[in-house]
């Protein structure tokens, strides 16, 4: 039992979770990733709008309508990440992480109908937006470059593919505007086409993604063979999403001759290494002293 008690201790030393300097600094990055891409998307949203009322030019005001899209986005991701931080543990006993979750999939599936939209309406540039298109690849660059940095969180990783996605359909959109003036009429059209296509497609594979997140998909096989290596017998291990984290259902063998406080406080123990791994949520540790029962858990058809 003391063998089982010193791997134990040792066996996650590499996975731990973030000191509070640490969590502190990672948050503020991903605070400077969302605050600068709202911040910007506001300021691009009052060029466009300013420019569309003076010149009423149709183009404008579709370039208008994306940088609305961008806005709401952000403000969707902020809204839900300020929700996940209020915590209220008689209504949500489990927390409010998956918030963040969901706030993904709404976006995805907003920018998804925009896409749609620019495939039903496509419309043409003219010369007067291609200032307003070089003020936007400009700024969506150094977003992207910044966001790129901090690519490790799931809120940062949206907003990469929101501004990668806004400079590939603005400098696709202006290559084929100028196609379409030099060579055939119809290149910028079609062009129009291709983009809300591949943008459709990126942002449905994104929302499919995280449905199955939130569904409760289960974890890699590196994680479980992580999660079982500190144990001296497995009966059952279950890992699954819980939106972005994973929820862990371990049952143990022990002997059974075990004293009860000694199990409790073993499965304690084990609980709380589990549950200091960073992509862990919560964990949940049953004891039992054989193998040869019915699974638990499983409701008869």
């Amino acid at each position: 039992m003391s063998t089982f008690k010193t791997r134990e201790a040792t066996a996650i030393s590499n996975q731990r979770r973030l000191s509070g300097d640490e969590l502190t600094a990672k948050l503020l990055r991903v605070k400077i990733a969302v605050n600068g891409s709202l911040v910007v998307n506001i300021i691009l949203f009052c060029l466009l709008l300013y420019a569309t009322i003076s010149s009423g030019a149709l183009s404008i005001f579709a370039m208008m309508g994306d940088s609305l899209m961008d806005l709401l986005s952000n403000l969707i991701l902020f809204l839900t990440g300020r929700a996940a931080n209020v915590k209220n543990l008689l209504q949500y006993p489990t927390g409010k992480a998956r918030m963040e979750t969901v706030g993904i999939i709404v976006f995805s599936t907003l920018m998804s109908a925009l896409s749609i939209q620019l495939f039903s309406h496509n419309v043409e540039l003219h010369s007067n937006t291609i200032i307003c298109v070089a003020i936007a690849l400009f700024s969506k660059s150094i977003l992207l470059m910044y966001c790129w940095s901090q690519r490790q969180f799931p809120s940062v990783q949206i907003l990469i593919q929101d501004h990668r996605n806004d400079i590939i359909l603005n400098t696709f959109g202006l290559m084929m505007y100028l196609l379409g003036e030099k060579i055939k009429w119809w290149i910028d059209p079609v062009g129009g086409v291709l983009m809300s296509l591949v943008i459709l497609k990126c942002w449905g594979i994104t929302a499919y993604e995280q449905i199955k997140l939130i569904v409760g998909k289960s974890a890699d096989i590196s994680f479980l063979q992580r999660a079982t290596y500190i144990v001296l017998q497995v009966d059952t291990c279950r890992a699954y999403h819980a939106g972005n984290k994973l929820f862990v259902e371990m049952d143990i063998v022990m002997d059974r001759d075990t004293p009860l406080w000694e199990s409790h406080d073993i499965s304690e123990n084990l609980q709380i290494k589990l549950e200091k791994l960073e992509n862990v949520e919560r964990a949940f540790v049953h004891v039992d002293y054989e193998t040869s029962h019915k699974p638990e858990h499983q409701k008869e058809e």
